[in-house]
């Protein structure tokens, strides 16, 4: 199996990224949480991230995992942070991530974090991450623009194309070093269980109804959590297409809704279905947001197994090397 949606912490950039930190504090008897700007996100007894890739592999052979493809952290991405700090902050992560996957090569791999908050950065790193550092692809927050139509982010799309990589976009907690999210998610971790899917949601609609995928016919986009609630919302959105102030028609939102990737992360057998039901089948791949609170397994895909590894190996530009062993 391939997992595509897992996440590092790394130790080495804790305080690195000026006032956002990130830290690492304890709050209690055997009681840490993670500080990233002005977020706090509990990690338990732990007080440190580290983690080899010896140990990564012992636990992925546990839950019959082959391969597993690896991003940053979302809450260490770092949007709104100046360029002078998040350049050279996701530079070193990068760094390290590559160092890490490349101890175990044919089974670990990584994602590029990118500075967008410098678009003419962000191309530099991914450039730097896919050439030099053997890194599989872009990594971006839902929060890289108000939204993800602004036509800043044209030419880091084109870039993905002219590199032949695909781009992830993951949710992100609003807050950490830019503006203050909803208040009314500020109780029982809403920001992560109501906040993420909703940030993908609206991440799909502004890659679809602003056109992007019609711009760029050859751009890979995959999306976390199964696209947020947009399962759900599909039938919805696409009627609002077929009003004549839609900007786009309803064989245009078609169209573009099929070349949207999604992962299975979505914590449910009946929310798969309806996944399943209303996305392309080769564009679903399997995720799990690795050991996370919400930690998926591959149990929850088997009947669309041998789908969701070919697709992968797809996504990933890599039919015959590193995964071909899934």
């Amino acid at each position: 199996m391939i997992d595509v949606h897992a996440h590092m912490f790394f130790d080495e950039l804790l305080g690195k990224a000026g006032s956002a930190g990130p830290a690492i504090e304890k709050v209690g008897e055997a009681r840490h949480e993670i500080v990233a700007g002005g977020y706090r996100w509990p990690i338990g007894p732990k007080s440190s991230l580290a983690e080899t890739p010896r140990q990564r592999l012992d636990s992925l052979d546990e839950d019959a995992i082959d391969v597993q493809v690896l991003s940053l952290s979302p809450l260490w991405l770092f949007t709104h942070t100046p360029r002078e700090i998040a350049a050279p902050f996701l530079r070193s992560a990068n760094t390290f991530m590559s160092e890490w996957c490349s101890q175990q090569p044919d089974r670990l791999r990584g994602f590029a974090a990118l500075p967008t908050v410098d678009i003419g950065a962000a191309i530099a790193e991914l450039e730097h991450s896919v050439s030099e550092l053997g890194l599989v692809g872009g990594y971006i927050g839902t929060d890289a623009r108000a939204a993800l139509d602004h036509p800043d982010m044209d030419d880091l799309y084109q870039a993905c194309v002219d590199l032949d990589v695909p781009l992830f976009v993951h949710s992100t907690v609003p807050g950490v070093d830019g503006p203050a999210g909803d208040p009314r998610l500020d109780r029982f971790d809403w920001h992560v269980t109501l906040g993420y899917p909703h940030e993908e949601t609206l991440a799909v609609a502004s890659l679809i109804f602003g056109k992007v995928l019609l711009r760029h016919p050859k751009l890979d986009v995959y999306v976390s959590h199964g696209g947020g609630s947009i399962a759900f919302q599909h039938g919805r959105l696409r009627h609002f297409a077929s009003l004549p102030r839609s900007p786009i028609t309803v064989e245009e939102f078609d169209a573009q809704f099929s070349r949207l990737w999604f992962d299975t992360h979505v914590n449910s057998p009946e929310s798969l279905t309806l996944l399943r039901a209303v996305a392309n089948p080769d564009r679903l791949v399997f995720g799990t947001n690795y050991r996370g609170w919400d930690s998926g397994s591959v149990d929850e895909v088997e009947p669309i197994a041998d789908d969701v590894v070919r697709n992968a190996r797809t996504l990933l530009r890599t039919p015959d090397r590193a995964t071909a062993s899934a």
